[in-house]
């Protein structure tokens, strides 16, 4: 994951998806809307908690595979990876 800030100054990030689709040369983004812009301000508000990426990212992955969504259409022959350890939920 990188962080980087959008011309409107708000923070981003990015991630790589390194056992994702396509040979792990895809990833994704996740930005906030809302909130002030503050560039280059590493205590900022717009700055989001690790809870929250991944709250945002696992909601991504759960969009990709779900019916209809980017992953069935146009990686047919990808399949999620299973977690290890987990038990379900």
């Amino acid at each position: 994951m990188s962080e980087r800030y959008q011309p409107d100054g708000r923070l981003s990030y990015d991630f790589s998806w390194l056992n994702g689709s396509a040979d792990g040369t895809c990833g994704f983004t996740i930005g906030r809307s809302g909130g002030e812009a503050a560039p280059n301000d590493p205590d900022s508000a717009s700055r989001m908690s690790r809870e929250a990426l991944v709250e945002e990212a696992r909601s991504f992955l759960e969009s990709f595979y779900a019916a209809g969504g980017i992953g069935e259409e146009d990686f047919p022959d990808h399949s999620p990876a299973r977690m290890h350890g987990n038990s379900g939920g």
